[in-house]
Formats: structure tokens, C-alpha cells, sequence
């Protein structure tokens, strides 16, 4: 059992996009669409993968706003999955009108996750954590037999999540870090939401803010 990993840096916050692939059956899940992309298609297509998934890890606009867009370009929906705490912000646009402007992200996911979750894909499978701090209802999944993490905007390589909007709370994302992102092995890749991609020894030894 493997997967592997394409990411897309789209949109203008420069949002990693990951296609998370199922190597054996080729079903594949979008993590985080930020934006339509033509590009992620194109890629899905030239390589016969079957998109299965959207996950979201959390529903700040910047992270949903090409989920619509997705969801519906094939013959069948494609189902997507985000933890319930999050509903209020994805209902009101992501949080979109404080940054000037209104989303509309379409209608509510599909299935609401839960800590401890197991979502599978081909013959392998993600296992949610639920990581609140940069926002209320925010996730990480983890595909353990690989040792990835799709963290969105918890933990960055050498950064962290931002707490000051209204869905933030400092203690919670310390806490998800520490308690949740710090206990697996420190070989994980951890995938975030902007920037590059880094491990969990590498935070755990030399991240300024923790």
C-alpha cells in the first residue's frame, strides 16, 4: 500500500492544493481546492485517476473556494468532508466578508468527520485529528502507513497558524500542535496549507514558535 502526492499552488494566497493518490486503484482525493483548476483536472485525467474525496481541513474561504467547482465536473457528485464545527463558517462564506468580498461555497459537505476517523481510499485510508485553534471545526488527516499529514493552516514549516480572526484561539492551536501534531513519529511529513512542506522533528527541534 502507497500513495503519493501532487501539489498545486493556486489562487492568489498561493494555496497548496494536494491530490492525494491511491497508487494500486488510482482513486485519488482533492485536499483544501482553492480555486478552479483546470491544471488539477488536466492532471487527473492524463494519469486515469478516479477522484473520490474532497477534504477539507478547514472552511476559511481560501481553502473551500474552488470545492463547487469540483464537486460537480463530473457525471457524479464528488463527496465532501469537513468536521462539523465549521459549518457556521463555511455557511457565511469562509470568512470572506471580512476580506471585502462574499463566497458563496455551495451547498453543505456531504459527511461531517470526527476525531479519530477513518476515511478510506483505495486500500488505504486517512485518520482524522481534530486540530481547533486556527479555526473551530479544523483537521488534520493523516495517512498513517505513509506518514503524511495534510495540516492545513495549523502548523507551518517554522510557523503557525494565524489565531486572530474570529474563529482563532492561541491555546487550542498550541494545544492541537502539541498534543496532536508533536505525538506522531517525527519522520511525518507534514503538507500545510501555504508554503513548503516540512516534518514533524523539524517543527518539534527548531520551529521559533513553539
Amino acid at each position: 500500500m502507497s500513495i503519493s502526492v501532487q501539489t498545486f499552488i493556486l489562487g492568489p494566497i498561493q494555496n497548496n492544493t494536494y491530490l492525494v493518490i491511491d497508487e494500486e486503484s488510482k482513486q485519488a482525493a482533492l485536499v483544501d481546492p482553492s480555486t478552479p483548476s483546470k491544471q488539477v483536472l488536466d492532471y487527473l485525467e492524463s494519469n486515469t485517476l478516479d477522484l473520490r474525496l474532497i477534504l477539507i481541513t478547514h472552511a476559511h474561504f481560501d481553502h473551500i473556494s474552488g470545492v463547487h467547482w469540483f464537486r460537480n465536473r463530473n457525471n457524479r457528485a464528488i463527496p465532501v468532508a469537513m468536521h462539523a464545527l465549521d459549518l457556521d463558517l463555511w455557511r457565511d462564506g469562509g470568512g470572506s466578508k471580512d476580506f471585502g468580498f462574499e463566497l458563496k461555497p455551495g451547498a453543505d459537505p456531504d459527511f461531517l468527520v470526527s476525531d479519530g476517523q477513518r476515511i478510506p481510499l483505495g486500500k488505504n485510508f486517512f485518520r482524522v485529528l481534530h486540530t481547533p485553534g486556527h479555526s473551530f471545526g479544523h483537521v488534520t488527516y493523516v495517512a498513517d502507513h505513509d506518514r503524511m499529514a495534510f495540516c492545513g493552516d495549523l502548523i507551518f514549516h517554522h510557523g503557525i497558524g494565524r489565531t486572530d480572526l474570529p474563529v482563532g484561539n492561541e491555546a487550542d492551536l498550541f494545544s492541537s500542535i502539541r498534543e496532536k501534531i508533536f505525538t506522531l513519529p517525527e519522520d511525518t511529513i507534514l503538507y500545510p496549507g501555504h508554503g513548503d512542506k516540512t516534518s514533524v522533528g523539524e517543527e518539534k527541534a527548531n520551529n521559533p514558535f513553539l
